[in-house]
């Protein structure tokens, strides 16, 4: 069997929101599994000594403008999210920590986060909102406040991001696929080609 493809993304990119479904979709059409590696990626761009780019005024303006672009372009709802930048670690932890018990529904919550935010204004970094939001996922609120705030979500979150450092990722979203790896929603086509026997 192939190797997955490890998409690296963070909960609160516009562009790992443009780009979750076509990769789910690029990964069955060769027959790879895909991923899901939720990270910090301010996080990860501070381990590299890079800037977050919305912290420089003149990015930032770009980049808002280029996200209602990018959902014209893609076909997707988009409304502004509630707040951005935001850090979404407690969605991470969230994840990670639902994934050791069902992986299922680890899967079903990250799908479900990404439009929340992007398309409904939910805000992602809110406690009371992820547990809203997992519940309808069939996550009981009982695991939602363990996962929070206990060792499991923070541990894989921790990982995930030490992880991320180390493959050399440099932004969100990031698929790493046989050694090769490939940065932004804009890189989906050079994917399929890439899978496709590209560069060989």
């Amino acid at each position: 069997m192939p190797d997955p493809i490890r998409f690296y993304f963070d909960f609160a990119s516009p562009y790992a929101y443009f780009a979750a479904r076509q990769v789910d979709e690029i990964g069955a059409e060769f027959g790879r599994a895909v991923e899901w590696r939720p990270i910090l990626m301010w996080a990860v761009l501070k381990a590299h000594g890079i800037a977050a780019p919305m912290d420089v005024p003149v990015k930032r303006a770009y980049m808002l403008n280029d996200m209602e672009r990018s959902a014209a372009f893609f076909g997707m709802p988009y409304r502004r999210p509630v707040k951005l930048p935001l850090s979404s670690h407690l969605a991470g932890r969230l994840f990670y920590a639902v994934r050791e018990q069902d992986p299922d529904k680890a899967s079903a919550l990250a799908r479900r986060l990404l439009p929340a935010f992007f398309a409904e204004q939910w805000d992602i970094s809110d406690a009371a909102t992820l547990t809203e939001l997992a519940a309808e996922v069939g996550i009981a609120p009982e695991m939602t406040a363990e996962a929070l705030q206990g060792p499991v979500g923070r541990a894989g979150l921790e990982a995930a991001v030490a992880d991320a450092v180390t493959a050399g990722v440099v932004g969100s979203p990031y698929f790493l696929v046989d050694g090769e790896g490939l940065f932004g929603a804009d890189r989906l086509p050079q994917l399929r080609w890439f899978l496709g026997g590209g560069r060989t």
